[in-house]
């Protein structure tokens, strides 16, 4: 006679073992994964910031000096208010053919303002070299009318971007004291030469990221590129605050901002309109934020660096010694 194979099952409790060990398995991956995401996330955002600082040197090499923060498009006088309506081409334009985005820049035209319905056609739009991928996406355009001027037929909004210039190490105005400037500046309509960062273009940033939050009713100019101090940054505050990178004790005072403080993006203020000044901050793990320097270099800063040392790699020429950071 045959005799008949027994055939074996698994039992409840073996069953419930493997969906344990499977679920301990999967819960050990997934940081892996996120923190692998995060990594390619970082270094995207790295290089774009990396191809920004080629940009400016290429703009400079054919100016001879880097692009103003922003241009104005009044004859009389050379300096703009943070909110002119005047206002012209930002640093980002100057440097839109050298990131890819030439067509872009080619219909840009400079005899007008940025609000002008022929360069909000540029302006509006989501430029993704401007984007870092770890920030949370921000389609809203900010819209908010220039002071004492009606925006023109066909404006639409300015479309936001994560990267901003160096415009000092304290305040907007920070162009106005010469141990305080940056290499940019809106107020005084200002790119530097090369002869000008005399603390080295090593010690001297050049661009960083900012965090940005739809617009909202009471509109919120960072990370607006076209617009003259969207993408701009500074390291300093009223009341003598110092911004060092995703400092979250301290909100960032733009000269248009948000005063919604329940919005998730972090550091909107709830103060008034002010002169003042945006921190460097990103979203990526650590709390670190990403530089491009004069030399081209890019590197993490975190908010651990001495507040004052910070200060000294924004100014161009502060004649002081660098310390660690």
């Amino acid at each position: 006679m045959r005799r008949r194979s027994a055939r074996h099952g698994f039992t409840l409790v073996e069953l419930l073992v493997v969906i344990a060990i499977i679920g301990t398995l999967v819960g050990l991956l997934l940081p892996a994964v996120q923190a692998a995401r995060e990594s390619a996330r970082l270094n995207s955002c790295q290089n774009k910031l990396k191809q920004i600082g080629l940009a400016m040197h290429n703009s400079a090499d054919i100016k001879k000096r880097l692009p103003p923060g922003c241009a104005t498009v009044v004859t009389s006088g050379t300096s703009l208010s943070e909110r002119d309506a005047n206002s012209g081409a930002t640093w980002v334009v100057f440097v839109l053919p050298f990131i890819e985005q030439a067509a872009l820049a080619a219909k840009y035209d400079h005899s007008v303002w940025s609000r002008d319905a022929t360069n909000n056609a540029i302006n509006k739009t989501r430029v993704p070299e401007l984007l870092c991928p770890s920030h949370p996406p921000v389609t809203g355009l900010f819209s908010q009318a220039a002071t004492g001027v009606a925006n023109p037929s066909g404006f639409a909004g300015f479309a936001k971007g994560n990267y901003a210039a160096n415009v000092g190490s304290d305040l907007f105005d920070s162009y106005f004291t010469s141990t305080k400037r940056g290499p940019f500046s809106v107020r005084g309509v200002y790119g530097a030469k090369w002869s000008d960062i005399t603390d080295g273009t090593s010690k001297t940033i050049l661009a960083s990221e900012i965090a940005n939050a739809e617009a909202g009713g009471n509109g919120d100019d960072r990370g607006a590129w076209g617009w003259s101090t969207g993408p701009t940054f500074s390291g300093g505050s009223p009341y003598l605050v110092v911004l060092t990178p995703n400092n979250g004790r301290y909100m960032d005072w733009s000269p248009y901002s948000n005063n919604d403080t329940t919005n998730p993006i972090f550091n909107l203020r709830s103060q008034s309109d002010c002169c003042g000044g945006v921190g460097a901050r990103s979203f990526h793990a650590g709390g670190g934020c990403n530089f491009v320097f004069g030399d081209g270099a890019v590197r993490m800063i975190t908010d651990m660096i001495d507040p004052t040392t910070y200060q000294r790699l924004l100014a161009i020429a502060d004649g002081q010694v660098m310390g660690e950071y």
